[in-house]
Parts: C-alpha cells; structure tokens; sequence
C-alpha cells in the first residue's frame, strides 16, 4: 500500500470519527471536495500547507494526522495477516500458527 493511501484512510477514519462529511471537512479546510475525495482515496499527494490545513480542520496534530498511519484499520490488518499466510511456506505457516495461538491464548 502506498504512503498516500495509508494517509488517505487516516483522513478518512479521523473525519468519519467526527461525523463530518467529505464536503464539510474539506470547507473547514479551506480545500476543494474533489481534492479532499482524492486524497482520502490516495490519489493525490499533499503538500505541508494543506497537511497543516488538513490537521487543523481535524483538530489533531500534524504529528499525529502523519505518525498514526501504522493504526490501520481492522480489515487492512485481516487482508495483510491473510496474505502473509498464503505466502508462506510450510514452516513460516506453523511459526505463525505457533504465535497466533500464544497471543490468543
């Protein structure tokens, strides 16, 4: 996945938090809705005057909006964990077994 669209679900789940609309969000940011739409879906990059736009309308940080990218969603989290087991060979496929069923346990 790349930088833009971690950023981009990061936009995302800040607003949706908010309860705000796409359009909303990019009016309290001073930004085009058809920008923000795009950044959202990681298609447009962004510069760090919008970022600190971006933060502001969201009332985070800027450290905050860029360093919790690694918080990803539930289901980017099942689909990376998913991949990993398919394509694992049979080894790596026990060692993860072996740590998934010591964490849940």
């Amino acid at each position: 996945m790349t930088d833009e669209k971690r950023l981009g679900q990061r936009i995302r789940a800040l607003r949706t938090r908010k309860k705000l609309t796409q359009e909303q969000m990019a009016e309290m940011a001073g930004l085009n809705g058809k920008y923000w739409s795009d950044l959202e879906l990681g298609k447009e990059t962004v510069s760090v005057k919008n970022l600190t736009k971006i933060a502001v309308a969201l009332d985070v940080s800027l450290a905050e909006l860029v360093s919790a990218e690694h918080e990803a969603p539930r289901q980017e989290l099942e689909r990376e964990v998913q991949k990993m087991i398919v394509e694992a060979d049979d080894e790596q496929l026990k060692t993860i077994y072996r740590i998934l069923t010591a964490v849940v346990r």
